[in-house]
């Protein structure tokens, strides 16, 4: 039943705020697309909103949920950072180039701070595996955002990992907290397909730090397991476009 509500409340109230934000039409949320075409970035600021909105009829039954609010909202300001920024350093290899350069850039300040909100969060709640967990969580928030490159894949790929882990995430308060951006995803979801809002690096950043949290609670083996795969993701990801990866896989 309160995974129900959640998904209704976070659905809810993000259908009925999407049009003030659709109404943005120029200022630091319009960017261009892949197809060099004006959009709505930065997607994930109306995401997080809709989230603490959202989530927040649960407070009755989930009194941690502010900690948790806390840190997807840190997270999320980051990402909006380095869209503000919108540097052409492009994955983890670029960015390491330029500081290999003396330059510091925006994705690596983010990187870096990702892991370290991470690693305080895990810590305070006294996670037995708080190292593995630290590293999982920024993982998979870079990794989902590897796939924002195109319309639809980086929500298709949280959404599989949402109904994936629904029902063996132990922590309450996570799955809660999931199923409500959950519901807010699916309330933009036709927007994001007919390209009229892009996620940007806030938005996935926002899906792939949940979806780390929903996957903080599998046994030693498939953390290590999913670790492991999360480097490899992005050492292809730095190295051929995923794009036209997923597209080929598409049209066969």
């Amino acid at each position: 039943m309160k995974t129900i509500l959640a998904l209704f409340t976070g659905f809810s109230v993000g259908y009925l705020l999407l049009p003030l934000f659709l109404a943005r039409k120029s200022g630091i949320l319009q960017s261009t697309n892949y197809k060099g075409q004006p959009i709505l970035n930065s997607a994930g600021v109306w995401l997080s909103l809709v989230l603490i909105l959202g989530a927040s009829p649960m407070l009755i039954w989930y009194p941690k949920l502010p900690l948790f609010w806390f840190f997807v909202l840190s997270i999320t300001f980051i990402g909006f950072i380095d869209d503000l920024f919108y540097e052409k350093a492009k994955g983890i290899k670029g960015h390491l180039l330029k500081l290999r350069s003396k330059i510091l850039t925006t994705g690596i300040i983010k990187l870096v701070f990702i892991f370290l909100l991470s690693l305080g969060l895990v810590i305070f709640l006294q996670r037995e595996l708080w190292y593995l967990d630290a590293l999982l969580l920024s993982l998979f928030a870079n990794t989902v955002n590897t796939l924002d490159t195109r319309p639809g894949q980086a929500m298709q790929f949280f959404g599989f990992i949402f109904l994936s882990s629904l029902f063996f995430t132990k922590t309450d308060t996570v799955r809660i907290l999931a199923t409500v951006l959950a519901g807010s995803s699916l309330a933009l979801w036709p927007y994001e397909m007919k390209e009229k809002t892009m996620l940007g690096d806030a938005g996935a950043n926002l899906l792939g730090i949940v979806v780390g949290l929903m996957l903080w609670d599998l046994t030693l083996l498939y953390k290590v397991t999913l670790i492991i795969l999360a480097f490899i993701w992005q050492l292809v990801a730095d190295n051929f476009s995923l794009s036209k990866f997923i597209a080929r896989i598409k049209e066969r």
